[in-house]
């Protein structure tokens, strides 16, 4: 009977250790969730999020900033409250139930929103990096080299580009912070008065919602079971929110209302202003563009991360197939983004994504949501019968 007893023990013991280990691994990989949610934020926001806000905006802009940040607050509420119905399946899964043409009809325009999401960001991000260190450079030669190192860490899946999240995160966010401390001594506070909001009519702008397609649906390709809590989303977007106002204000600070509305990347032109002779690189952009290759490879490594997954689950395609469609719509995107010639269109169909990806990021979580509210009450009468 001992024996029996120190068997029981040893089982019991056995269970524990390996439930606390599986707790402790589910912590770590929300961790990393809400990383790369954070990283891939301060990427879509990094370069033309400021210049959306001006343009909404001459006074009290942290009123607009605010307002964002609520209403992604309440889409992705939404969003995890329709995942909550389905706690093994992702948003894809969702769609499927719902049927295989529902799905197609609302996710495959959802998969060429977000290629051309991708080649927007990688001909900014080239753009930018060309611009500040790489000028003998021509842009497809650095669109080219951001587009295999994205389209190599896509392929290599999401637990890889979440374990590299937490690397990506720190030196880039060290960068950033040394960026914003450097840009103390240009700063004038005057600049940003006065605080108020004058009203809410930056609400039915068009900019509004082109600020909206600032986002991304990326926790809804994660199902809830190991999603990030409601207080871990809340917690990454007040991280988010904190970014936006630093590189919204930081601008505002050093030039003023009327001069940042002239600069089509005003972060950039805040980091190109601080002069550091005493320092072994003589200007901050230096640290600005090394955030800005962090930034872009996560992102655009997750945008074709959730392209694949559109495209295995519709097609029910084996992995191996499956990472050819990456090469596939990494060289779409790189095709579609060399082919425009300027910055002024570069920036118009930029807007143009992003206003197509705020509807999408509107629509698809009240679908699910309300799927997923008539689906819990099918169920609830099917019961009682």
């Amino acid at each position: 009977m001992h024996l029996f007893g120190e068997l029981n023990v040893m089982r019991y013991s056995v269970y524990d250790i390996s439930h606390k280990r599986k707790g402790r691994h589910t912590l770590t990989s929300r961790l990393q969730i809400g990383l790369v949610y954070i990283i891939m934020h301060m990427g879509f926001g990094y370069l033309q999020y400021p210049s959306l806000i001006y343009k909404l905006t001459k006074t009290g802009h942290w009123g607009v900033v605010l307002s964002y940040g609520l209403l992604i607050l309440i889409l992705m509420m939404i969003c995890k409250k329709g995942l909550d119905y389905f706690p093994e399946k992702d948003m894809i899964d969702i769609y499927l139930k719902m049927g295989r043409w529902v799905a197609f009809l609302f996710l495959i325009p959802y998969a060429l929103n977000i290629t051309a999401l991708i080649a927007m960001s990688f001909r900014h991000h080239a753009e930018v990096i060309a611009s500040i260190f790489l000028l003998q450079t021509p842009i497809w030669a650095i669109m080219i080299l951001l587009l295999v190192i994205s389209t190599y860490t896509a392929i290599k899946g999401l637990g890889t580009i979440l374990r590299s999240s937490v690397i990506i995160f720190l030196i880039v966010n060290i960068l950033v912070a040394f960026v914003i401390v450097s840009s103390f001594v240009n700063f004038d506070f005057r600049n940003a008065l006065p605080l108020i909001p004058p009203s809410l009519h930056f609400v039915t702008n068009i900019n509004f919602l082109y600020l909206l397609g600032f986002s991304s649906l990326f926790l809804g390709f994660i199902p809830s079971k190991t999603n990030l809590t409601y207080g871990q989303l809340f917690g990454a977007l007040a991280y988010v929110i904190c970014f936006y106002l630093t590189v919204v204000y930081i601008p505002l600070f050093i030039f003023g209302t009327e001069t940042v509305d002239s600069f089509f990347f005003p972060a950039k032109e805040a980091a190109d202003s601080v002069d550091m002779n005493w320092f072994v690189f003589n200007q901050q952009t230096m640290f600005f563009g090394l955030s800005m290759v962090g930034f872009t490879i996560i992102l655009n490594a997750v945008l074709l991360w959730m392209i694949i997954q559109i495209i295995q689950k519709l097609f029910n395609l084996k992995s191996k197939k499956a990472s050819y469609w990456i090469y596939a719509f990494s060289l779409i995107a790189f095709v579609f983004a060399i082919s425009i010639p300027n910055l002024i269109l570069i920036e118009k169909f930029a807007l143009w994504s992003a206003g197509a990806n705020a509807l999408f990021i509107i629509i698809l979580p009240f679908t699910m949501f309300i799927y997923g509210v008539l689906a819990g009450r099918g169920r609830l009468r099917y019961e009682k019968k």
